[in-house]
């Protein structure tokens, strides 16, 4: 054991030398009698055991424990304080700063001092211990163990810091919020090993553009967060982030597969956008859909009008939470037209809410649906619905109409889908050629296997697919190629221009004869005139949607719409 001997007092030094010196043991024993001596001892040599003087010219046994601490030496050796002294005071104020033990000078004796040292030592060790363990726990509970970033309860102490800290200097302070776009989808087709180690590689990427007292932190699946607090305008932090969205945007190869994502970034301003560690959180994750919303992979700073945008949002989507539960959503459904016979074929399928307390529409409230998961189970009622009146209809016509069925980008992505329809197909005894399924360009851009293989799957059901809203910006022809497309449905906005921009007549036409030698049924939609019924039925295109014959209905009034719609087509021939 390798001890320490601070003590001024030459008697008292000399006495607790005897002592030691008796136990008869293999102690090495160095004495000082000051603390300057000491402290400069301990940086150049290993003490097991400190015995230490409390009363000392200069600097006293506490202020000197105090100074170990300040240096983060403490824990590196047991300590003993020695006083002539018996004061309850100076024992608690011994102890409180970092010392193991106490013993009175006068009581001393070489078995009691023996005791002491072994006693300290593993006290000191059981300290030690104690700290690792703490400092473990206090690892685990702000470290997230994935990416060895901080996690979201650091984050929030780190930044409450950091509100402090700028209210005192009045300096600047940022939070930035990221997001991975569509990170999902990589979980899903490569799995989940793929994808931690996507956010190991991103996390390393994040570490290098970190500036001194920068913070970054994965708060959550793919979410994360930053404290920028060098910067001198809100221009600096718009450029920084586009730095950022830059480093998310480089490719990342892991086990021979390239890939390639993006990430949507958030920024709330402190003080300017909020005063507190809930707010300023809070904002950046509003600012951050917002950048989703102007379509990913962009940044965006929080502006107030933000926050009455995302009520709406959060409103609609208890309410329509509610609605789920409680069956307040209706199916109705529009009939589409044979331009030829005037008769009707098919319906599509259109979910309605007339309870909504909020003016909002289906665009708005199933967009919102597929943000909250809802459309997992509406999504999956929408279609056992719509597949139930069809047959339902049908028995009733005498004849059989075929029932399209929306589905949104993110259902496609459930492996699980087509199972599901199957399953309801069999339950209703109805056919998968009478049913058809409607897919936007946009759930199929950036498609990947997992889309593909659930429209395949749905193909084999011989269900119909059709490629709706073609016409509004993403069209693409390879989607027709690629896909097992059997019907295109013209967009609206296409048979708009015709009288206002009379080449769209021919842009109608083109599309209407190539869509036909590629054995690829045409549906025009959003037909409001006799005008435009002759127009489609000059250009070939075979069915007709839009409220120049019916807007949509209820099942309970479909039966007779479409048998109005008989007797007109009847008494007009």
């Amino acid at each position: 054991m390798n001890i320490l001997l601070i003590d001024d007092d030459i008697v008292d030094s000399k006495s607790i030398q005897r002592s030691l010196n008796s136990t008869n043991n293999s102690e090495s024993l160095t004495v000082v009698n000051n603390a300057e001596q000491a402290l400069y001892l301990i940086e150049h040599d290993s003490f097991d055991v400190i015995l230490l003087d409390y009363m000392m010219p200069k600097m006293n046994g506490i202020e000197m424990l105090l100074e170990l601490k300040r240096r983060s030496w403490i824990n590196k050796m047991a300590v003993v304080m020695i006083s002539n002294e018996h004061s309850e005071s100076i024992i608690l104020k011994s102890i409180d700063a970092g010392a193991q033990d106490f013993l009175l000078k006068s009581e001393i004796n070489a078995g009691q001092l023996k005791r002491a040292l072994m006693q300290a030592q593993k006290r000191f060790e059981l300290e030690n211990k104690l700290v690792d363990s703490y400092q473990k726990v206090k690892e685990l509970a702000e470290n997230d163990h994935l990416t060895g970033l901080y996690n979201r309860y650091y984050f929030g102490e780190a930044l409450q810091r950091a509100i402090i800290a700028n209210r005192t200097y009045n300096a600047n302070l940022a939070v930035l919020q990221l997001d991975l776009d569509n990170f999902k989808n990589i979980n899903d087709s490569f799995g989940h090993d793929i994808g931690n180690a996507l956010l190991q590689e991103i996390a390393l990427r994040f570490k290098s553009v970190l500036q001194q007292n920068d913070l970054v932190a994965r708060i959550g699946g793919d979410e994360f967060a930053f404290i920028i607090t060098s910067f001198n305008s809100p221009l600096y932090i718009e450029r920084h982030a586009q730095r950022i969205l830059t480093l998310v945007n480089q490719p990342v190869i892991i086990e021979k597969r390239c890939m390639h994502v993006t990430g949507s970034i958030g920024i709330a301003l402190h003080p300017l956008n909020g005063q507190t560690v809930e707010d300023l959180m809070r904002y950046a994750d509003i600012a951050m859909y917002r950048a989703k919303q102007l379509g990913k992979n962009k940044a965006c700073l929080f502006e107030d009008n933000m926050e009455k945008d995302f009520q709406r949002k959060y409103r609609i989507e208890v309410d329509l939470r509610h609605a789920c539960e409680h069956q307040e959503l209706e199916m109705y459904y529009q009939p589409i037209v044979d331009t030829q016979s005037r008769r009707v074929v098919s319906c599509e399928a259109l979910i309605r809410w007339p309870t909504a307390k909020l003016n909002t529409n289906p665009q708005e409230f199933m967009n919102i649906a597929e943000e909250s998961r809802l459309i997992d189970s509406l999504g999956r009622w929408i279609i056992d619905t719509a597949i139930y009146q069809q047959t339902v209809i049908s028995n009733k016509l005498g004849y059989t109409i075929k029932m399209a069925i929306n589905l949104s980008p993110l259902q496609l992505r459930d492996p699980t889908l087509p199972t599901f329809i199957q399953k309801a197909l069999k339950k209703y005894q109805a056919k998968g050629k009478n049913i058809v399924f409607e897919l936007t360009e946009t759930a199929l851009l950036g498609s990947d296997d997992v889309v593909r293989n659930s429209v395949n799957a749905i193909k084999k059901l011989n269900c119909l697919i059709a490629l709706d809203d073609f016409g509004t910006g993403y069209s693409s022809i390879s989607h027709l190629l690629t896909f097992p497309i059997d019907i295109v449905k013209l967009d609206k906005s296409l048979l708009d221009k015709v009288h206002v921009l009379p080449r769209y007549y021919h842009i109608l036409k083109g599309l209407s004869s190539m869509l036909h030698q590629l054995r690829i049924a045409v549906v025009a939609e959003g037909v409001e005139s006799a005008q435009q019924v002759a127009i489609c039925s000059e250009l070939d295109i075979e069915r007709i949607q839009g409220y120049y014959f019916a807007k949509p209905t209820s099942h309970c009034r479909l039966f007779m719409l479409i048998q109005e719609l008989t007797d007109l087509t009847t008494d007009l021939s």
